[in-house]
């Protein structure tokens, strides 16, 4: 079977995968527990999350797996996989249809390489194989610099470290008022898939892990966008291979257009600067 096959086998299970997900936001259960990081899981998660290890081991035996759910598998090919079964949990729990499937395959190059983020309650996928476009469903999207309605959105996704708290909330005041608005929607999954599909501006991330936005910087990316990251106190785009800014967790990231893409880094400079002093 080729990529291509396989790349399309992927995403018709993921669909499937996602009528679970459907099953359980249009029911009554609540059934949850709390991680210990503060963040919710849910049986959904679980099922998902064991679906896709499923098939990526039937499919890709020698790739690693790197997943919210369950312990980190080693790999002998150089691929790296990152999987979130439901991004965005708390929007899932409450009925919000903000949420997503999130996986991405990564190697050194983009050949054999791609990104899929699903909504499975709006049926939305956005995905990209080996940089050949960004697609909605069957719609090709580029990513442009136009402002939609005459202004930017910045979206804004943080961990648990206690400075980002404030960090954000400081932040959101004051690139809305620079650009127009700035929100934190809860999926940064799909808050990047639409930055690719040019509804979103940018997206600023610090503290979350690489399966929250593998896939979407994957899409960004194969979009023609920019991305950088905050290291050694400064702003530097991106130029290495997406394997490696995924390697690491701890990660401070901006994505875009490049139309917006210096203007948000010269507002945000060093994001730890915006926190609250104790």
């Amino acid at each position: 079977m080729t990529i291509e096959e396989k790349f399309q086998e992927l995403k018709k299970m993921i669909k499937h995968a996602g009528e679970t997900a459907r099953a359980y936001f249009d029911s009554e259960d609540v059934a949850n527990d709390l991680k210990h990081d503060g963040t919710v899981v849910t049986q959904v998660d679980q099922s998902i999350e064991r679906m896709l290890r499923d098939y990526i081991i039937n499919n890709f035996p020698g790739d690693a797996i790197v997943g919210e759910e369950e312990e980190a598998r080693e790999g002998k090919s150089g691929f790296v996989w990152h999987i979130d079964p439901i991004d965005g949990t708390d929007n899932f729990l409450r009925r919000i249809p903000f949420c997503a499937v999130s996986v991405a395959r990564l190697g050194d190059t983009q050949e054999d390489s791609f990104g899929i983020v699903y909504n499975p309650i709006t049926g939305q996928m956005f995905s990209s194989l080996m940089d050949n476009g960004v697609f909605e469903n069957e719609r090709v999207h580029n990513l442009n610099s136009d402002f939609l309605g005459g202004k930017g959105v910045i979206s804004m996704g943080r961990g648990q470290e206690p400075w980002m708290k404030t960090a954000m909330y400081n932040l959101i005041k004051t690139i809305a008022m620079d650009l127009g608005a700035c929100r934190a929607y809860g999926s940064c999954a799909l808050e990047l898939a639409y930055v690719a599909a040019n509804r979103i501006d940018g997206e600023l991330i610090f503290g979350l892990h690489s399966w929250d936005w593998a896939a979407g910087i994957y899409l960004i990316k194969a979009g023609g966008g920019t991305i950088s990251v905050f290291e050694d106190g400064a702003w530097q785009i991106w130029e290495g291979s997406l394997k490696e800014l995924c390697s690491r967790h701890d990660r401070i990231l901006f994505a875009s257009h490049a139309g917006v893409h210096q203007r948000v880094l010269g507002l945000v400079g060093d994001p730890h600067k915006w926190a609250d002093l104790e």
